[in-house]
């Protein structure tokens, strides 16, 4: 089933993983993948920031491109463009001139967070949306892991990842949506504190090895509590 859905999601591009592939007949914009921050496995752990390198060309051989340009970013079963997990090229959106066979680069860093992506396989796809033809896109296929011996549990309605660095939430009830938390250690000193109106990610400072606990206060104001080794 999820060969399918990949199969009806992405059977538009013309990008197999590590090469590219334009259309010869065709002129319009297309995006051409020049490498990425994981290595020959596509193993990813859930936390990290994939980093993918492309340039985008004005396939043309005699007109000039002049308009807007952005991009839009998708997975396996997700639409992505707009869930500030994806940052752009500075030019998106805006106009932008390109002579004939011109490029740009187009850097995006993609947060592989668990509020979007599960554990086994996944794909991330780039493609650029402008008035122009588009003539290609970029399809990374990853395997998604969970960081090796750290915590993962779920509890009352989400689930948490804790990683060296960070905490890591998917919220799975609107009761779950977080807007404050604290971190203290077992004395009840209080050591971070943050405050935002959707947290899904808590950065953990640098801290002596020991048990900490993590205080959260929903949008209702409940509170939930993770205790965790660091």
């Amino acid at each position: 089933m999820k060969q399918k859905l990949h199969h009806t999601l992405f059977a538009f591009l013309l990008l197999s993983i590590g090469c590219t592939q334009q259309v010869a007949a065709s002129s319009g914009i297309a995006v051409t993948l020049l490498g990425y921050t994981i290595d020959s496995t596509l193993n990813v752990n859930l936390g990290y920031t994939l980093t993918i390198s492309t340039q985008v060309t004005n396939t043309d051989s005699a007109n000039s491109f002049t308009g807007q340009l952005d991009f839009g970013l998708r997975s396996a079963t997700q639409t992505l463009t707009t869930t500030n997990i994806f940052n752009k090229p500075p030019y998106s959106n805006n106009t932008i001139v390109l002579a004939p066979h011109e490029s740009v680069p187009a850097i995006f860093s993609v947060h592989i967070t668990p509020q979007y992506f599960v554990p086994g396989p996944d794909v991330v796809v780039v493609w650029p949306i402008s008035t122009s033809p588009i003539t290609d896109s970029v399809r990374i296929p990853l395997n998604i892991l969970n960081p090796s011996g750290l915590q993962e549990e779920k509890k009352d309605l989400f689930t948490y990842i804790v990683t060296e660095k960070k905490i890591l939430l998917q919220n799975l009830s609107s009761q779950t949506n977080f807007k404050q938390v604290r971190i203290y250690n077992l004395m009840g000193q209080p050591i971070s504190y943050l405050t935002s109106d959707f947290i899904t990610e808590i950065p953990v400072p640098d801290l002596p090895r020991g048990i900490y606990i993590c205080e959260l206060i929903t949008s209702t104001n409940a509170r939930r509590v993770i205790k965790f080794f660091h």
